[in-house]
Protein backbone atom coordinates (compact mmCIF):
# COMPACT_ATOMS: atom_id res chain seq x y z
CA UNK A 1 0.00 0.00 0.00
CA UNK A 2 1.24 3.47 -0.88
CA UNK A 3 1.75 6.25 1.58
CA UNK A 4 2.34 9.90 0.75
CA UNK A 5 5.52 11.24 2.30
CA UNK A 6 3.70 14.45 3.21
CA UNK A 7 1.32 12.82 5.66
CA UNK A 8 1.20 10.09 8.25
CA UNK A 9 -0.74 6.94 7.45
CA UNK A 10 -3.83 6.67 9.69
CA UNK A 11 -3.51 4.23 12.55
CA UNK A 12 -5.55 1.00 12.34
CA UNK A 13 -9.18 1.19 13.48
CA UNK A 14 -11.85 -1.42 13.83
CA UNK A 15 -14.79 -1.10 11.50
CA UNK A 16 -17.15 -0.06 14.28
CA UNK A 17 -17.12 1.81 17.56
CA UNK A 18 -18.84 -0.92 19.60
CA UNK A 19 -16.98 -4.18 19.02
CA UNK A 20 -18.06 -7.63 20.00
CA UNK A 21 -15.22 -9.55 21.64
CA UNK A 22 -14.25 -12.66 19.73
CA UNK A 23 -14.04 -14.59 22.99
CA UNK A 24 -17.74 -14.03 23.51
CA UNK A 25 -18.44 -16.04 20.41
CA UNK A 26 -17.09 -19.10 22.15
CA UNK A 27 -20.04 -19.09 24.54
CA UNK A 28 -22.53 -19.53 21.71
CA UNK A 29 -23.65 -23.14 21.63
CA UNK A 30 -24.03 -23.09 17.85
CA UNK A 31 -20.40 -22.00 17.38
CA UNK A 32 -17.79 -24.47 16.15
CA UNK A 33 -14.11 -23.92 15.42
CA UNK A 34 -13.35 -25.22 11.93
CA UNK A 35 -10.28 -25.79 9.80
CA UNK A 36 -9.80 -27.00 6.24
CA UNK A 37 -10.64 -30.53 7.31
CA UNK A 38 -14.35 -29.88 7.65
CA UNK A 39 -17.22 -27.49 7.13
CA UNK A 40 -20.08 -26.84 9.50
CA UNK A 41 -23.55 -27.71 8.29
CA UNK A 42 -25.75 -24.85 7.17
CA UNK A 43 -27.41 -22.82 9.90
CA UNK A 44 -30.92 -23.92 10.86
CA UNK A 45 -33.83 -22.45 8.96
CA UNK A 46 -34.70 -18.88 9.85
CA UNK A 47 -37.87 -18.55 11.92
CA UNK A 48 -38.80 -15.45 9.91
CA UNK A 49 -39.51 -17.37 6.72
CA UNK A 50 -37.78 -14.74 4.60
CA UNK A 51 -35.74 -17.16 2.52
CA UNK A 52 -32.58 -16.54 4.56
CA UNK A 53 -32.10 -19.99 6.03
CA UNK A 54 -28.56 -20.34 4.63
CA UNK A 55 -27.21 -17.19 6.26
CA UNK A 56 -24.49 -17.57 8.87
CA UNK A 57 -21.64 -15.51 10.29
CA UNK A 58 -18.03 -16.67 10.26
CA UNK A 59 -15.18 -15.24 12.32
CA UNK A 60 -12.07 -15.87 10.21
CA UNK A 61 -8.53 -15.74 11.55
CA UNK A 62 -6.64 -13.17 9.48
CA UNK A 63 -4.08 -11.29 11.53
CA UNK A 64 -1.67 -10.02 8.88
CA UNK A 65 -2.16 -7.54 6.08
CA UNK A 66 -1.35 -10.25 3.53
CA UNK A 67 -3.98 -12.58 5.00
CA UNK A 68 -6.58 -9.84 5.06
CA UNK A 69 -5.96 -8.96 1.41
CA UNK A 70 -6.05 -12.66 0.48
CA UNK A 71 -9.38 -13.05 2.27
CA UNK A 72 -10.75 -9.97 0.51
CA UNK A 73 -9.65 -11.47 -2.80
CA UNK A 74 -11.97 -14.44 -2.28
CA UNK A 75 -14.94 -12.15 -2.94
CA UNK A 76 -16.72 -13.35 0.19
CA UNK A 77 -18.96 -10.87 1.98
CA UNK A 78 -16.56 -9.40 4.55
CA UNK A 79 -18.60 -7.21 6.86
CA UNK A 80 -15.97 -6.39 9.47
CA UNK A 81 -12.21 -6.69 9.90
CA UNK A 82 -9.59 -5.69 12.42
CA UNK A 83 -5.96 -6.66 12.93
CA UNK A 84 -6.85 -10.15 14.19
CA UNK A 85 -9.93 -11.43 12.45
CA UNK A 86 -12.56 -10.76 9.84
CA UNK A 87 -16.27 -11.35 10.13
CA UNK A 88 -17.75 -12.83 6.98
CA UNK A 89 -21.43 -13.13 6.13
CA UNK A 90 -21.98 -16.54 4.58
CA UNK A 91 -24.90 -16.57 2.16
CA UNK A 92 -24.80 -20.24 1.21
CA UNK A 93 -23.02 -23.52 1.99
CA UNK A 94 -20.79 -22.77 -1.01
CA UNK A 95 -19.33 -19.82 0.91
CA UNK A 96 -18.32 -22.15 3.75
CA UNK A 97 -16.79 -24.52 1.22
CA UNK A 98 -14.76 -21.61 -0.16
CA UNK A 99 -13.42 -20.79 3.30
CA UNK A 100 -12.44 -24.37 3.96
CA UNK A 101 -10.89 -24.82 0.53
CA UNK A 102 -8.82 -21.68 1.03
CA UNK A 103 -7.17 -23.00 4.15
CA UNK A 104 -8.79 -20.52 6.52
CA UNK A 105 -9.37 -21.20 10.20
CA UNK A 106 -12.79 -19.91 11.15
CA UNK A 107 -15.76 -20.19 13.46
CA UNK A 108 -19.41 -19.93 12.51
CA UNK A 109 -22.57 -19.01 14.35
CA UNK A 110 -26.27 -18.84 13.61
CA UNK A 111 -27.89 -15.53 12.72
CA UNK A 112 -31.32 -16.41 14.09
CA UNK A 113 -30.98 -13.97 16.99
CA UNK A 114 -29.96 -11.22 14.57
CA UNK A 115 -32.94 -11.88 12.31
CA UNK A 116 -35.23 -11.76 15.32
CA UNK A 117 -33.63 -8.46 16.40
CA UNK A 118 -34.29 -7.04 12.93
CA UNK A 119 -37.93 -8.10 13.22
CA UNK A 120 -38.19 -6.43 16.62
CA UNK A 121 -36.64 -3.19 15.35
CA UNK A 122 -39.01 -2.96 12.40
CA UNK A 123 -42.02 -3.71 14.61
CA UNK A 124 -41.01 -1.01 17.09
CA UNK A 125 -40.56 1.51 14.30
CA UNK A 126 -43.94 0.72 12.78
CA UNK A 127 -45.57 1.07 16.20
CA UNK A 128 -43.89 4.45 16.74
CA UNK A 129 -45.11 5.67 13.35
CA UNK A 130 -48.64 4.43 14.03
CA UNK A 131 -48.62 6.28 17.37
CA UNK A 132 -47.65 9.52 15.64
CA UNK A 133 -44.25 9.81 17.30
CA UNK A 134 -41.69 12.20 15.83
CA UNK A 135 -37.90 12.09 15.68
CA UNK A 136 -35.50 15.05 15.60
CA UNK A 137 -34.89 14.54 11.87
CA UNK A 138 -36.04 17.37 9.55
CA UNK A 139 -39.11 15.34 8.52
CA UNK A 140 -39.69 13.81 11.96
CA UNK A 141 -39.65 10.28 10.55
CA UNK A 142 -39.35 7.31 12.89
CA UNK A 143 -39.11 4.41 10.42
CA UNK A 144 -37.23 3.53 7.23
CA UNK A 145 -38.81 4.62 3.96
CA UNK A 146 -39.60 2.16 1.21
CA UNK A 147 -38.80 2.97 -2.42
CA UNK A 148 -42.28 4.28 -3.23
CA UNK A 149 -42.18 6.62 -0.24
CA UNK A 150 -38.81 8.07 -1.26
CA UNK A 151 -40.01 8.69 -4.81
CA UNK A 152 -43.24 10.22 -3.57
CA UNK A 153 -41.34 12.61 -1.30
CA UNK A 154 -39.10 13.72 -4.16
CA UNK A 155 -42.16 14.38 -6.33
CA UNK A 156 -43.81 16.31 -3.50
CA UNK A 157 -40.73 18.51 -3.01
CA UNK A 158 -40.65 19.36 -6.71
CA UNK A 159 -44.39 20.12 -6.72
CA UNK A 160 -44.30 22.28 -3.60
CA UNK A 161 -41.08 24.14 -4.49
CA UNK A 162 -41.10 24.30 -8.30
CA UNK A 163 -38.68 27.23 -8.48
CA UNK A 164 -36.01 25.48 -6.40
CA UNK A 165 -36.52 21.76 -7.14
CA UNK A 166 -36.50 19.88 -10.42
CA UNK A 167 -37.43 16.19 -10.36
CA UNK A 168 -35.72 14.13 -13.06
CA UNK A 169 -35.67 10.55 -14.23
CA UNK A 170 -32.36 8.93 -14.92
CA UNK A 171 -32.22 7.73 -18.53
CA UNK A 172 -32.24 3.95 -17.98
CA UNK A 173 -34.78 1.89 -16.11
CA UNK A 174 -33.48 -0.86 -13.86
CA UNK A 175 -33.35 -4.53 -14.86
CA UNK A 176 -36.83 -4.94 -13.36
CA UNK A 177 -38.14 -1.86 -15.15
CA UNK A 178 -38.08 0.61 -12.26
CA UNK A 179 -37.50 4.30 -12.83
CA UNK A 180 -34.64 5.84 -10.86
CA UNK A 181 -35.35 9.38 -9.68
CA UNK A 182 -33.23 12.29 -8.58
CA UNK A 183 -33.63 15.99 -7.88
CA UNK A 184 -31.69 19.08 -8.87
CA UNK A 185 -31.89 21.88 -6.33
CA UNK A 186 -30.77 25.52 -6.50
CA UNK A 187 -32.23 28.99 -5.97
CA UNK A 188 -33.71 29.10 -9.49
CA UNK A 189 -33.49 25.57 -10.79
CA UNK A 190 -34.65 26.33 -14.33
CA UNK A 191 -31.88 28.87 -14.99
CA UNK A 192 -28.69 27.13 -16.18
CA UNK A 193 -26.25 29.81 -15.11
CA UNK A 194 -23.05 27.81 -14.75
CA UNK A 195 -23.06 27.50 -10.96
CA UNK A 196 -20.69 25.06 -9.20
CA UNK A 197 -22.27 21.62 -8.75
CA UNK A 198 -22.27 18.99 -5.99
CA UNK A 199 -23.45 15.36 -6.26
CA UNK A 200 -24.90 13.33 -3.37
CA UNK A 201 -25.99 9.70 -3.79
CA UNK A 202 -27.23 6.83 -1.64
CA UNK A 203 -27.87 3.08 -1.88
CA UNK A 204 -25.31 1.75 -4.29
CA UNK A 205 -25.54 -1.30 -2.02
CA UNK A 206 -29.08 -2.49 -1.40
CA UNK A 207 -28.93 -3.25 2.32
CA UNK A 208 -27.43 0.13 3.27
CA UNK A 209 -30.83 1.70 4.00
CA UNK A 210 -29.60 4.65 6.12
CA UNK A 211 -27.96 6.21 3.07
CA UNK A 212 -31.39 6.77 1.49
CA UNK A 213 -32.62 8.26 4.74
CA UNK A 214 -29.70 10.61 5.29
CA UNK A 215 -29.67 11.91 1.72
CA UNK A 216 -33.46 12.38 1.60
CA UNK A 217 -33.51 14.14 4.96
CA UNK A 218 -30.64 16.39 3.89
CA UNK A 219 -32.17 17.58 0.65
CA UNK A 220 -35.53 18.06 2.37
CA UNK A 221 -33.90 20.23 5.03
CA UNK A 222 -32.03 22.21 2.38
CA UNK A 223 -35.17 22.99 0.38
CA UNK A 224 -37.42 23.75 3.33
CA UNK A 225 -34.73 25.94 4.94
CA UNK A 226 -34.21 28.10 1.86
CA UNK A 227 -34.73 31.72 2.80
CA UNK A 228 -34.59 31.10 6.55
CA UNK A 229 -31.26 29.32 7.15
CA UNK A 230 -28.31 31.44 6.00
CA UNK A 231 -26.03 28.52 5.20
CA UNK A 232 -28.50 26.60 3.05
CA UNK A 233 -29.75 29.78 1.41
CA UNK A 234 -26.24 30.87 0.42
CA UNK A 235 -25.44 27.43 -1.01
CA UNK A 236 -28.66 27.25 -3.01
CA UNK A 237 -28.16 30.74 -4.38
CA UNK A 238 -24.53 30.16 -5.35
CA UNK A 239 -24.49 26.52 -6.47
CA UNK A 240 -26.51 23.50 -7.57
CA UNK A 241 -26.88 20.17 -5.77
CA UNK A 242 -27.96 16.94 -7.49
CA UNK A 243 -29.26 14.12 -5.27
CA UNK A 244 -30.04 10.50 -6.16
CA UNK A 245 -31.15 8.82 -2.90
CA UNK A 246 -31.40 5.29 -4.36
CA UNK A 247 -29.00 4.30 -7.13
CA UNK A 248 -29.76 0.57 -6.89
CA UNK A 249 -33.56 0.66 -6.88
CA UNK A 250 -34.18 -3.06 -7.57
CA UNK A 251 -31.80 -4.25 -4.89
CA UNK A 252 -33.09 -1.74 -2.37
CA UNK A 253 -36.68 -2.77 -2.99
CA UNK A 254 -35.84 -6.45 -2.42
CA UNK A 255 -33.85 -5.66 0.73
CA UNK A 256 -36.24 -3.08 2.16
CA UNK A 257 -39.21 -5.38 1.48
CA UNK A 258 -37.25 -7.95 3.53
CA UNK A 259 -37.52 -10.57 0.82
CA UNK A 260 -33.73 -10.84 0.97
CA UNK A 261 -32.81 -8.31 3.62
CA UNK A 262 -29.05 -8.81 3.36
CA UNK A 263 -28.94 -8.30 -0.40
CA UNK A 264 -25.94 -6.15 -1.39
CA UNK A 265 -25.93 -6.22 -5.19
CA UNK A 266 -28.40 -5.59 -8.00
CA UNK A 267 -30.84 -8.10 -9.50
CA UNK A 268 -28.68 -9.52 -12.30
CA UNK A 269 -28.87 -13.32 -12.10
CA UNK A 270 -27.36 -14.41 -15.43
CA UNK A 271 -24.90 -12.21 -17.37
CA UNK A 272 -26.54 -10.66 -20.43
CA UNK A 273 -30.06 -11.72 -19.47
CA UNK A 274 -32.81 -9.55 -17.99
CA UNK A 275 -34.25 -11.19 -14.87
CA UNK A 276 -37.83 -11.22 -13.70
CA UNK A 277 -38.88 -10.11 -10.22
CA UNK A 278 -39.40 -13.78 -9.39
CA UNK A 279 -35.82 -14.52 -10.45
CA UNK A 280 -34.46 -11.79 -8.19
CA UNK A 281 -36.61 -12.80 -5.22
CA UNK A 282 -35.88 -16.53 -5.52
CA UNK A 283 -33.94 -17.64 -2.40
CA UNK A 284 -31.73 -19.71 -4.69
CA UNK A 285 -30.52 -16.44 -6.25
CA UNK A 286 -30.10 -14.55 -2.99
CA UNK A 287 -26.37 -14.02 -3.51
CA UNK A 288 -26.53 -13.38 -7.26
CA UNK A 289 -26.04 -9.97 -8.75
CA UNK A 290 -23.47 -7.37 -9.74
CA UNK A 291 -21.89 -5.06 -7.19
CA UNK A 292 -22.80 -1.62 -8.57
CA UNK A 293 -19.72 -0.09 -6.97
CA UNK A 294 -17.42 -2.37 -8.94
CA UNK A 295 -19.10 -1.81 -12.33
CA UNK A 296 -17.66 1.60 -13.27
CA UNK A 297 -15.17 1.64 -16.14
CA UNK A 298 -11.96 3.10 -14.73
CA UNK A 299 -9.79 0.18 -13.54
CA UNK A 300 -12.79 -2.16 -13.88
CA UNK A 301 -11.96 -5.81 -13.26
CA UNK A 302 -8.92 -5.20 -11.06
CA UNK A 303 -8.04 -6.05 -7.44
CA UNK A 304 -10.97 -5.94 -5.07
CA UNK A 305 -13.43 -7.22 -7.66
CA UNK A 306 -14.05 -10.62 -9.19
CA UNK A 307 -15.59 -12.60 -12.04
CA UNK A 308 -17.29 -14.88 -9.48
CA UNK A 309 -21.01 -14.38 -10.08
CA UNK A 310 -21.85 -15.11 -6.43
CA UNK A 311 -19.10 -13.02 -4.85
CA UNK A 312 -20.05 -9.86 -2.99
CA UNK A 313 -17.75 -7.79 -5.24
CA UNK A 314 -18.68 -9.33 -8.61
CA UNK A 315 -17.93 -6.63 -11.18
CA UNK A 316 -20.32 -7.68 -13.93
CA UNK A 317 -19.67 -8.86 -17.47
CA UNK A 318 -18.25 -5.55 -18.74
CA UNK A 319 -17.68 -1.95 -17.64
CA UNK A 320 -21.02 -0.19 -17.21
CA UNK A 321 -22.88 -3.41 -17.99
CA UNK A 322 -25.56 -2.55 -15.41
CA UNK A 323 -28.24 0.07 -16.06
CA UNK A 324 -27.83 1.51 -12.57
CA UNK A 325 -24.23 2.43 -13.30
CA UNK A 326 -24.88 3.47 -16.88
CA UNK A 327 -27.28 5.95 -15.25
CA UNK A 328 -24.57 7.28 -12.97
CA UNK A 329 -22.06 7.43 -15.81
CA UNK A 330 -24.38 9.60 -17.90
CA UNK A 331 -25.33 11.78 -14.93
CA UNK A 332 -21.71 12.51 -13.97
CA UNK A 333 -20.72 13.10 -17.59
CA UNK A 334 -23.53 15.63 -18.08
CA UNK A 335 -22.60 17.81 -15.09
CA UNK A 336 -19.65 19.74 -13.74
CA UNK A 337 -19.47 18.21 -10.27
CA UNK A 338 -16.59 19.65 -8.29
CA UNK A 339 -17.27 17.28 -5.37
CA UNK A 340 -19.28 14.06 -5.08
CA UNK A 341 -20.36 12.11 -2.01
CA UNK A 342 -21.44 8.48 -2.47
CA UNK A 343 -22.87 7.50 0.91
CA UNK A 344 -22.42 3.96 2.25
CA UNK A 345 -22.65 2.11 5.58
CA UNK A 346 -21.30 0.95 8.09
CA UNK A 347 -17.52 0.95 8.46
CA UNK A 348 -16.37 4.26 10.00
CA UNK A 349 -14.19 5.46 7.14
CA UNK A 350 -13.97 8.39 4.71
CA UNK A 351 -12.60 7.02 1.45
CA UNK A 352 -11.16 8.59 -1.69
CA UNK A 353 -9.37 7.47 -4.85
CA UNK A 354 -7.14 5.64 -5.46
CA UNK A 355 -9.23 2.61 -4.57
CA UNK A 356 -7.08 0.13 -6.51
CA UNK A 357 -3.36 -0.59 -6.01
CA UNK A 358 -2.97 -0.33 -9.81
CA UNK A 359 -3.65 3.41 -9.76
CA UNK A 360 -0.90 6.03 -9.80
CA UNK A 361 -0.43 8.53 -7.00
CA UNK A 362 -2.59 11.51 -8.02
CA UNK A 363 -0.73 14.68 -8.96
CA UNK A 364 -3.13 16.54 -6.66
CA UNK A 365 -2.88 13.98 -3.88
CA UNK A 366 -2.04 16.44 -1.10
CA UNK A 367 -5.09 18.55 -1.94
CA UNK A 368 -7.34 15.51 -2.31
CA UNK A 369 -6.13 14.11 1.01
CA UNK A 370 -6.59 17.39 2.84
CA UNK A 371 -10.22 17.48 1.68
CA UNK A 372 -10.72 13.87 2.82
CA UNK A 373 -9.28 14.58 6.25
CA UNK A 374 -11.46 17.66 6.60
CA UNK A 375 -14.59 15.64 5.87
CA UNK A 376 -13.35 12.87 8.14
CA UNK A 377 -13.09 15.45 10.91
CA UNK A 378 -16.77 16.30 10.42
CA UNK A 379 -17.46 12.63 11.05
CA UNK A 380 -15.58 12.55 14.33
CA UNK A 381 -12.02 12.09 13.12
CA UNK A 382 -12.64 8.89 11.18
CA UNK A 383 -9.75 7.33 9.22
CA UNK A 384 -9.64 9.19 5.90
CA UNK A 385 -7.69 8.45 2.75
CA UNK A 386 -7.28 6.09 -0.20
CA UNK A 387 -9.20 2.84 -0.04
CA UNK A 388 -6.13 0.54 0.11
CA UNK A 389 -4.63 2.47 3.02
CA UNK A 390 -7.62 2.75 5.33
CA UNK A 391 -9.94 0.01 4.05
CA UNK A 392 -9.31 -2.56 1.30
CA UNK A 393 -8.74 -2.77 -2.46
CA UNK A 394 -11.60 -2.03 -4.83
CA UNK A 395 -11.72 -1.52 -8.60
CA UNK A 396 -14.42 0.00 -10.78
CA UNK A 397 -15.69 2.37 -8.08
CA UNK A 398 -17.68 5.60 -8.29
CA UNK A 399 -14.65 7.57 -7.11
CA UNK A 400 -12.51 6.23 -9.94
CA UNK A 401 -15.01 7.14 -12.65
CA UNK A 402 -15.58 10.68 -11.38
CA UNK A 403 -11.91 11.43 -10.71
CA UNK A 404 -10.40 10.06 -13.93
CA UNK A 405 -13.17 11.34 -16.18
CA UNK A 406 -13.83 14.79 -14.79
CA UNK A 407 -11.33 15.52 -12.04
CA UNK A 408 -14.18 15.42 -9.52
CA UNK A 409 -13.07 15.04 -5.92
CA UNK A 410 -15.27 12.06 -5.00
CA UNK A 411 -15.60 10.45 -1.57
CA UNK A 412 -17.30 7.52 0.14
CA UNK A 413 -18.27 8.01 3.79
CA UNK A 414 -18.98 4.69 5.53
CA UNK A 415 -21.72 5.84 7.92
CA UNK A 416 -23.66 4.36 10.86
CA UNK A 417 -20.90 2.24 12.48
CA UNK A 418 -21.18 0.56 15.85
CA UNK A 419 -23.56 -2.38 15.44
CA UNK A 420 -23.05 -6.12 15.48
CA UNK A 421 -24.02 -8.89 13.10
CA UNK A 422 -26.79 -8.21 10.64
CA UNK A 423 -27.94 -5.01 12.36
CA UNK A 424 -24.84 -3.18 11.18
CA UNK A 425 -26.15 -2.28 7.71
CA UNK A 426 -29.42 -0.70 8.86
CA UNK A 427 -29.56 -0.35 12.64
CA UNK A 428 -32.70 0.63 14.56
CA UNK A 429 -34.03 3.82 13.01
CA UNK A 430 -33.60 5.94 16.12
CA UNK A 431 -29.85 6.04 15.43
CA UNK A 432 -30.31 7.60 11.97
CA UNK A 433 -31.07 10.90 13.70
CA UNK A 434 -27.93 10.54 15.83
CA UNK A 435 -25.78 10.11 12.71
CA UNK A 436 -27.54 12.95 10.91
CA UNK A 437 -26.98 15.51 13.65
CA UNK A 438 -23.86 14.08 15.31
CA UNK A 439 -25.60 13.41 18.61
CA UNK A 440 -26.21 10.44 20.92
CA UNK A 441 -23.97 7.51 20.09
CA UNK A 442 -22.54 9.53 17.18
CA UNK A 443 -21.67 12.59 19.24
CA UNK A 444 -19.40 14.75 17.09
CA UNK A 445 -19.94 12.63 13.97
CA UNK A 446 -22.48 14.42 11.78
CA UNK A 447 -23.43 13.24 8.30
CA UNK A 448 -25.31 16.51 7.86
CA UNK A 449 -22.18 18.53 8.56
CA UNK A 450 -20.09 16.37 6.21
CA UNK A 451 -22.67 16.80 3.42
CA UNK A 452 -22.86 20.55 4.02
CA UNK A 453 -19.08 20.87 4.09
CA UNK A 454 -18.68 18.88 0.87
CA UNK A 455 -21.32 21.09 -0.78
CA UNK A 456 -19.42 24.16 0.37
CA UNK A 457 -16.20 22.69 -1.02
CA UNK A 458 -17.84 22.54 -4.44
CA UNK A 459 -18.18 26.33 -4.42
CA UNK A 460 -14.49 26.92 -3.65
CA UNK A 461 -12.92 28.38 -6.79
CA UNK A 462 -9.59 26.84 -5.85
CA UNK A 463 -11.16 23.40 -6.40
CA UNK A 464 -12.55 23.91 -9.90
CA UNK A 465 -12.01 26.18 -12.91
CA UNK A 466 -13.85 29.19 -14.27
CA UNK A 467 -14.48 30.14 -17.91
CA UNK A 468 -15.78 33.64 -18.61
CA UNK A 469 -16.77 35.30 -21.84
CA UNK A 470 -19.13 37.20 -24.07
CA UNK A 471 -21.84 35.82 -26.35
CA UNK A 472 -25.21 36.87 -27.76
CA UNK A 473 -27.62 37.22 -24.85
CA UNK A 474 -29.82 34.30 -23.83
CA UNK A 475 -28.27 31.76 -26.23
CA UNK A 476 -27.29 28.28 -25.08
CA UNK A 477 -23.63 27.26 -25.04
CA UNK A 478 -22.31 23.72 -24.86
CA UNK A 479 -19.07 22.56 -23.30
CA UNK A 480 -17.80 19.15 -24.42
CA UNK A 481 -14.86 16.82 -24.16
CA UNK A 482 -14.37 13.22 -25.29
CA UNK A 483 -12.09 11.04 -23.20
CA UNK A 484 -11.37 7.35 -22.94
CA UNK A 485 -11.13 5.40 -19.71
CA UNK A 486 -9.57 1.98 -19.53
CA UNK A 487 -10.15 -0.99 -17.30
CA UNK A 488 -7.54 -2.92 -15.38
CA UNK A 489 -5.77 -5.67 -17.31
CA UNK A 490 -8.37 -8.43 -17.34
CA UNK A 491 -8.81 -11.99 -18.61
CA UNK A 492 -12.02 -10.75 -20.26
CA UNK A 493 -9.73 -8.89 -22.67
CA UNK A 494 -7.07 -11.64 -22.82
CA UNK A 495 -4.93 -9.76 -20.34
CA UNK A 496 -5.39 -6.38 -22.00
CA UNK A 497 -7.55 -3.47 -20.96
CA UNK A 498 -11.06 -2.54 -22.06
CA UNK A 499 -11.48 1.05 -23.27
CA UNK A 500 -14.73 2.92 -22.65
CA UNK A 501 -15.43 6.19 -24.43
CA UNK A 502 -16.86 9.01 -22.33
CA UNK A 503 -18.65 12.00 -23.84
CA UNK A 504 -18.77 14.91 -21.40
CA UNK A 505 -21.30 17.59 -22.26
CA UNK A 506 -23.12 20.23 -20.27
CA UNK A 507 -24.89 23.48 -21.11
CA UNK A 508 -25.31 27.05 -19.93
CA UNK A 509 -27.60 29.94 -20.85
CA UNK A 510 -25.94 33.30 -21.47
CA UNK A 511 -27.29 36.11 -19.30
CA UNK A 512 -29.33 39.09 -20.46
CA UNK A 513 -26.23 41.29 -20.60
CA UNK A 514 -24.41 38.96 -23.01
CA UNK A 515 -21.85 37.63 -20.54
CA UNK A 516 -21.32 34.29 -18.83
CA UNK A 517 -19.29 32.89 -15.96
CA UNK A 518 -19.08 29.10 -16.05
CA UNK A 519 -17.79 27.08 -13.11
CA UNK A 520 -16.37 23.90 -14.66
CA UNK A 521 -14.01 21.09 -13.90
CA UNK A 522 -10.45 21.55 -15.14
CA UNK A 523 -9.85 20.51 -18.73
CA UNK A 524 -6.55 18.86 -17.75
CA UNK A 525 -7.07 15.39 -16.33
CA UNK A 526 -5.29 12.85 -14.15
CA UNK A 527 -3.64 10.07 -16.16
CA UNK A 528 -4.54 6.49 -15.32
CA UNK A 529 -0.98 5.44 -16.11
CA UNK A 530 1.30 7.82 -14.22
CA UNK A 531 1.45 10.71 -11.78
CA UNK A 532 0.88 13.35 -14.43
CA UNK A 533 -1.91 15.51 -15.81
CA UNK A 534 -3.13 15.05 -19.38
CA UNK A 535 -3.13 18.41 -21.14
CA UNK A 536 -6.62 18.34 -22.62
CA UNK A 537 -9.01 21.12 -23.62
CA UNK A 538 -12.70 21.86 -23.38
CA UNK A 539 -14.60 22.74 -26.54
CA UNK A 540 -17.18 25.50 -26.08
CA UNK A 541 -19.67 25.81 -28.93
CA UNK A 542 -23.03 27.14 -30.02
CA UNK A 543 -25.43 25.20 -32.24
CA UNK A 544 -28.13 26.08 -34.72
CA UNK A 545 -31.65 24.61 -34.37
CA UNK A 546 -30.58 21.58 -36.42
CA UNK A 547 -27.76 20.83 -34.00
CA UNK A 548 -24.95 21.98 -36.28
CA UNK A 549 -21.99 23.69 -34.60
CA UNK A 550 -21.93 27.34 -35.67
CA UNK A 551 -18.88 28.47 -33.70
CA UNK A 552 -16.50 26.83 -31.24
CA UNK A 553 -13.45 27.65 -29.15
CA UNK A 554 -10.86 25.40 -27.48
CA UNK A 555 -10.11 26.22 -23.85
CA UNK A 556 -7.37 24.71 -21.68
CA UNK A 557 -7.78 25.50 -18.02
CA UNK A 558 -6.28 24.06 -14.85
CA UNK A 559 -7.83 23.66 -11.43
CA UNK A 560 -8.17 26.97 -9.64
CA UNK A 561 -7.51 28.96 -12.82
CA UNK A 562 -9.72 31.12 -15.02
CA UNK A 563 -9.91 31.52 -18.79
CA UNK A 564 -11.69 34.00 -21.04
CA UNK A 565 -13.27 33.20 -24.41
CA UNK A 566 -15.16 35.29 -26.92
CA UNK A 567 -18.27 33.60 -28.32
CA UNK A 568 -19.62 36.75 -29.96
CA UNK A 569 -19.52 35.11 -33.37
CA UNK A 570 -22.36 32.80 -32.36
CA UNK A 571 -25.70 33.65 -33.98
CA UNK A 572 -28.38 35.15 -31.81
CA UNK A 573 -30.32 31.89 -31.50
CA UNK A 574 -31.51 29.37 -30.61
CA UNK A 575 -32.75 30.61 -27.28
CA UNK A 576 -33.75 28.46 -24.34
CA UNK A 577 -37.45 28.88 -23.53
Amino acid sequence: MRQSSSRRKPSPHTFRALTRAVSALGTTTALLALTTTGVQAAAPASPTGRGESDLALASVQADTAAEQQALAATGLDIIEADDKHAEVLLHSPDDQVALAAGGWTYRTESVDDDLAALDDARAAEAAAAAAGEKSTLPTGRVEYRDLDTINAELRALAKRYPKQVKLFRLPHTTLLGKTVYGVEVTGDVHEYAGKPEFLLTGVHHAREWPTAELTTEFITEAVTSYGTDDRFTHLMDSSRIVVVPVVNADGYDVSRSRINEMKRKNCRVTPGHVPTAADCEDPANANSGVDPNRNYGAFWGGPGSTTNLLASDHHGSAPYSEPEIENMRELVNAHQFTVAINAHTPDERLLRAPSSPLEPNPVEEDLYQSLAESLGSDLGGWPSGPWPEVYYNASGTAEEHAFYTSGTFAFTPELMPGFNGLLRFHPPYEYVADQYWGTGIYQGSSAREAFLHAWEMSTDRALHSVIKGKAPKNIELHITKDVTLKSSPTPVADGGTIPTDQHLESTIKVSDDGTFTWNVNPSVRQSQDASRLLQESWTISCLNPAGKVMHSEQVTVTRGASATVNMSECPGGPKRH
